[in-house]
């Protein structure tokens, strides 16, 4: 009886870890640091990946990766809606949005106002072809989609115009990854 109740809770304790968890197998690519301004220091990110070597591709649909932003200021739940439909919408064309705009949304509706020293994950795992968005300890969402997340990490990580050209070159430093910066 107690080995079952050992076995039992072990496994509640691992099938219920929030998506940031599986950080646990992966690698720390690269680590940057937003600002608004020049000077107002917003989130520092870090990229991590399942890479296998420093030769494979982080954005492909078979990479399981995890970008963790810690926040330095307070923001809104709108901030992040504006921010993420501005780079979406100058990364893609306005038919590429329309067929993700389902899974957009649903990620959008769980995002939370963040205080300085929060953290969200945003985690995608490859063999589900799952993106998970975690605030600190509470998972909110999970999308079910590669193209999705394709696009969605490409708000960062994108060959073309992410947030910011620096930061992207920094997270994926060690991925072998190299881009122009403009």
């Amino acid at each position: 009886m107690f080995r079952a109740i050992t076995i039992l809770v072990t496994l509640i304790l691992f099938l219920s870890r929030p998506g940031y968890a599986t950080l646990s197998g992966m690698n720390l690519l690269g680590n940057g640091e937003v600002y608004y301004l020049g000077f107002i220091k917003v989130y520092d990110a870090a990229l991590y990946a399942n890479t296998q070597n420093t030769g494979q591709v982080v954005m492909d649909s078979e990479t399981s990766r995890c970008l963790k932003l810690t926040y330095d200021v307070s923001l809104t739940t709108k901030d992040f809606v504006l921010g993420a439909e501005t780079i979406l919408a100058r990364q893609h064309s306005p038919e590429g949005i329309t067929k993700l705009r389902k899974e957009i949304d649903l990620l959008h509706a769980a995002y939370r106002d963040v205080q300085k020293g929060d953290s969200y994950y945003l985690c995608y795992d490859a063999p589900q072809h799952l993106t998970t968005l975690t605030l600190n300890d509470t998972e909110l969402v999970a999308v079910p989609s590669k193209e999705f997340a394709e696009a969605y990490f490409g708000i960062w990580l994108g060959a073309v115009q992410p947030i910011d050209d620096k930061l992207r070159d920094r997270l994926l430093r060690k991925s072998g990854e190299n881009f122009v910066a403009r």
